[in-house]
């Protein structure tokens, strides 16, 4: 994915770093494809979890400031290639931008190894409602702004199954990219954009035809 990140954006710069871990992988192909040097220019205190699952934007806040530091040494006078798996809310990756350029980077381009997820997953990653997801509301250029990048590059949804061509391709799941979810989502009149709807399935009623959830249920 990272290669074909590098194929899409074109994109040059003096060094390619990673968001660790997510975006390490993707960042390592980015960086072989393209030829730019990848460097280690944010380092990950690992005693923190995921922040983006957070349940208020302030421990969200909290949790980057304590998990990430932007290297100095490596980033200061550079123009920088920072490689992700995805943007969630946008937040974290507007505090990882403005901690970067604090570092003293010169230009940072931030690239996205999956495409935009505009619709929420029913299927156990906890992601937000709708309306909290950035791709949802704001055109790839107004997320640009809003995290505060030089340039904002997604990988596109082709690109992405060109990079699992050993798989299935009709045997994957794409709906919180393009909202073509593989199964009928519960309650979904009743409880709109719960991302519990499986593990809950408090609604007492599911759509017409629908086999009942087997989910495990929220204690």
């Amino acid at each position: 994915m990272g290669r074909q990140l590098a194929i899409e954006s074109g994109l040059a710069a003096d060094i390619v770093i990673s968001v660790p871990d997510s975006g390490t992988t993707a960042a390592h192909g980015f960086s072989a494809q393209s030829g730019i040097p990848f460097a280690e220019g944010l380092m990950k205190n690992r005693y923190i979890g995921r922040t983006f699952i957070q349940p208020e934007q302030k421990k969200r806040d909290a949790g980057v400031r304590i998990k990430l530091n932007a290297v100095r040494s490596a980033v200061a006078g550079k123009s920088i290639i920072m490689v992700d798996d995805s943007i969630v809310r946008g937040t974290t990756s507007g505090r990882i931008v403005k901690m970067l350029r604090e570092a003293g980077a010169k230009k940072i381009h931030m690239c996205v190894s999956s495409p935009p997820i505009i619709y929420p997953c029913y299927y156990g990653i906890d992601t937000s409602v709708r309306k909290e997801l950035v791709a949802s509301s704001k055109t790839i250029d107004q997320i640009r702004r809003y995290i505060g990048a030089d340039s904002l590059h997604y990988l596109s949804l082709e690109g992405l199954r060109q990079c699992v061509a050993n798989v299935h391709l009709d045997g994957l799941c794409y709906a919180c990219f393009n909202g073509d979810y593989p199964t009928a989502i519960p309650c979904q009149g009743e409880t709109p954009g719960s991302k519990f709807v499986f593990e809950e399935n408090s609604c007492g009623s599911l759509q017409k035809g629908q086999e009942k959830p087997r989910g495990r249920k929220r204690s």
